[in-house]
């Protein structure tokens, strides 16, 4: 039987930035499960986008200080194992005045919050975006903080660098149960074994539901099936992640530090579907809204095409902290396609939870469980995939 302090069930980005957090505090005694290979869920599929530009107080003021963790993580010990972090910024593109109304409102509340987002005009954005056409651009807006990674690269560092604090962590290993008795969790039964523990954190993104459910918690997600695709490489185009707000759907462009474009928007599906449910017809329905912009890209090569989950709450907010209930469970999960680019912010407001009984940060005590049961939803309307 193994023992550990805290055990972290989910090897996606959002449990080894918890784990990364707690070993920055001096807590090395921790076991990472993951059912399959580190970032197999959402991690691995994701769009690497990271940007503070939403339009709730309570992602802005998070993602602000996650931004700010991924620019020092890149540049100390996680960057020297390899983590890659480019802050080339955002561009939001609107069609309708409506949408530039609404745009002038949201960097009023960006500004107001500490982040730079600010309307340009359409001679800057050609220098931001060279190749891009822009008729029928009435408004831009421009997040010069937000930026893009690189999820592989990432999981990699945080892996090397955890394993050499002392981390122990087991792939391909299920959690079967949650143990529990008198309103504590002391363990867990795995595919492998028993492992008992002083302290667990679920955060094991699709699976997180089933795994509480038997303890009389009621987690309300779903998941939302996504789809996304490459296209071959070029040399290096533009830096930012390009935007169309008004197109049903919501498309977007990113170049990737391969030099590839990731392409993707979203396309009605039924919760739960498949991620072998391929979709044929996305590629075109995903290219040809862009196709305004940019015309090259009519005859590009798809190289790659995927699906992933958004992990969805109600509200398209994460649920964080301790679980109601329990004295030593705590939860991060239901990120609605935006956990990759809160991951640091994640890992230090768990671990400073775990540690101190509090985050430093009081937006994410408004994202705990029980907002659901008092009816508190907050509401988000930039989600974007």
């Amino acid at each position: 039987m193994i023992k550990t302090r805290i055990l972290i069930v989910g090897g996606g980005i959002s449990g080894l930035s918890i784990a990364y957090s707690l070993v920055k505090r001096g807590v090395n005694d921790i076991v990472i499960v993951e059912k399959s290979y580190l970032g197999s869920g959402s991690t691995g599929r994701c769009a690497s986008g990271i940007r503070a530009s939403f339009t709730s107080r309570e992602h802005v003021v998070l993602m602000k200080h996650s931004i700010e963790l991924w620019k020092k993580y890149a540049e100390g010990e996680l960057g020297k194992h390899g983590l890659y972090y480019n802050q080339g910024g955002y561009v939001w593109l609107a069609s309708r005045e409506e949408t530039a109304k609404t745009m002038e409102r949201l960097v009023k509340l960006h500004n107001s919050l500490g982040v730079p987002t600010r309307i340009i005009g359409l001679d800057e954005l050609k220098k931001l975006v060279p190749p891009i056409e822009t008729k029928g651009v009435v408004s831009v807006l421009f997040d010069p903080t937000a930026g893009k990674s690189s999820p592989f690269s990432t999981i990699f560092a945080f892996y090397n660098l955890l394993r050499k604090k002392g981390v122990r962590i087991y792939l391909h290993t299920s959690v079967e149960e949650i143990l529990h008795n008198n309103k504590r969790v002391y363990g867990a039964i795995t595919s492998k074994g028993k492992i008992r523990a002083e302290t667990i954190v679920v955060a094991a993104g699709a699976s997180t539901r089933k795994l509480l459910e038997p303890l009389g918690v009621r987690v309300p997600l779903k998941n939302l099936p996504r789809h996304a695709m490459l296209t071959e490489a070029y040399r290096e185009a533009f830096k930012p992640l390009v935007i169309d707000w008004d197109t049903p759907g919501v498309p977007y462009i990113v170049q990737m530090k391969s030099g590839s474009f990731l392409i993707a928007r979203n396309i009605d599906e039924e919760p739960e579907l498949s991620l072998y449910s391929q979709r044929i017809d996305f590629m075109p329905k995903a290219v040809k809204p862009l196709v305004r912009f940019f015309p090259w890209l009519r005859n590009t090569r798809i190289m790659r095409y995927w699906m992933g989950y958004y992990i969805t709450t109600p509200d398209h907010h994460p649920i964080y902290g301790p679980v109601k209930g329990y004295e030593n469970l705590y939860i991060a999960t239901g990120f609605s396609g935006h956990g990759y680019m809160m991951a640091p912010v994640t890992g230090e407001v768990i671990a400073e939870w775990i540690l101190n009984g509090k985050p430093s940060i009081d937006a994410a005590e408004r994202l705990v469980l029980e907002r659901f049961e008092k009816g508190a939803l907050i509401k988000e309307l930039a989600v974007v995939g």
